[in-house]
């Protein structure tokens, strides 16, 4: 369950970019596949209410499955159990009761999957996407006129 942070993505007017974490999940109570997988959890300033999870399910290749989640929803998840729909995500604790991982559900018709990876890591990760854009901020990097031509059909399309 190791991480490690890379920064990537289109740059804020002040230079700043937003923060993409790379690390490790491991996958539990799966009887085939593997074991661990790469995962990305990358925040844009377009979908600033938003995180996108990729998990690499080939590693010989690209392919990946991307889920997109609440960014708060993952927030609370480092804290507590949180979520109730196709996503869950809660602190775990090791045998001394001290919460080091993060435990993420993924639910589905055909079955789910249950991934764990480094609390501290996403902790640290969240952090920076909340200096790049705290909360109760997020509505004010959206186009809400793009967004009312779109839902008014008036072409357009929402950014």
């Amino acid at each position: 369950m190791s991480d490690r942070s890379a920064f990537a993505g289109p740059g804020t007017r002040d230079g700043r970019v937003p923060p993409v974490l790379v690390t490790t999940v491991r996958r539990l109570f799966a009887p085939t596949g593997p074991d661990t997988l790469r995962c990305r959890l990358r925040y844009t300033l377009d979908d600033p209410y938003a995180v996108a999870l990729d998990l690499f399910v080939d590693p010989a290749t690209d392919l990946r499955v991307t889920w997109v989640v609440s960014r708060e929803l993952l927030d609370r998840g480092t804290r507590g159990a949180s979520g109730v729909g196709d996503f869950r995500v809660r602190p775990v604790g090791d045998r001394y009761g001290t919460a080091g991982a993060l435990r993420l559900t993924l639910l589905r018709p055909e079955g789910r999957v249950c991934l764990e990876t480094g609390l501290n890591g996403v902790r640290r990760w969240l952090d920076a996407t909340y200096a790049l854009v705290p909360a109760g901020h997020e509505s004010r990097l959206l186009d809400w006129d793009a967004l009312e031509a779109a839902l008014l059909g008036r072409g357009g399309r929402p950014a």
